[in-house]
């Protein structure tokens, strides 16, 4: 599918960079290479903070395995070789289809259903780093049995890259309605992204403005961080337009 990017680098702290990473007998470079070993998986990424603690671990597996079953081979893993253990809330786990470059998270399979799915569902989503501090990310919805895919590109940071997630969703949104292409065409724009601690667990909070002739929506969306922040960031972003567009569609 043209426009999709999988994702392929990442700029993190190396271990041979940072001695502390080395903590343990591991590093990531070897972390890496074993869950590279382990049936199924095509690419792993492996995010870790100073001092050695694992915050993410992104893979793309084929359809071998089950999601759940390449989670608990990655825990398993970990453990017997290295004795490290992770939360299995950090490992997130993306599946290529045979043939495309198309990446399709669990958590955008469709529900079983007669006719199209009338709300905005999640697809997948790739990152390209780009050069020194610049991410581009490229966002797939799909809305009534159709695929529509929007980028954005912004800075490799923490808070920044939340935000180009979520004005990659918005693009993708806007590329697939019709509303978005009339004369007097409606426009998303996003207001800002944010994390919160909230119930002892982590929230992202999305704002949008819907602007539609000359009425102008505020739209708020929330998502619990389960797998990683890029993918709640994206969730939350369709929550909160999605009743909205479908007043209008």
């Amino acid at each position: 599918m043209a426009g999709l990017f999988i994702a392929r680098s990442q700029r993190v702290t190396r271990p041979d960079q940072d001695p502390k990473l080395s903590d343990g007998g591991w590093t990531i470079e070897r972390a890496e290479e074993l869950l590279n070993s382990l049936v199924g998986v095509v690419s792993a990424r492996v995010v870790a903070r100073p001092g050695g603690s694992v915050e993410e671990i992104h893979l793309l597996t084929t359809r071998d395995l089950t999601p759940k079953q390449t989670v608990r081979n990655v825990e398993s893993a970990l453990l017997a070789r290295f004795d490290l253990e992770v939360d299995h809330r950090v490992i997130s786990v993306a599946q290529a289809e045979a043939g495309t470059e198309t990446v399709e998270a669990e958590v955008a399979r469709k529900p079983e259903a007669s006719g199209p799915e009338k709300r905005l569902l999640f697809v997948g989503h790739q990152v390209l780093t780009e050069r020194a501090h610049r991410a581009r990310v490229a966002v797939t919805v799909e809305w009534q049995g159709k695929r529509y895919t929007g980028e954005a590109s912004g800075p490799d940071l923490p808070r920044a890259r939340l935000e180009t997630n979520a004005a990659a969703t918005l693009a993708a949104i806007e590329n697939g309605l019709a509303i978005f292409a009339e004369e007097d065409g409606a426009t998303l724009s996003l207001d800002g992204v944010k994390m919160v601690e909230a119930f002892d667990q982590t929230f992202v909070l999305v704002a949008v403005h819907a602007m539609h002739g000359r009425q102008v929506t505020a739209l708020a969306g929330a998502a619990a961080v389960d797998d990683s922040p890029d993918r709640a960031v994206i969730l939350g972003t369709l929550q909160a337009t999605d009743r909205w567009i479908r007043g209008r569609a």
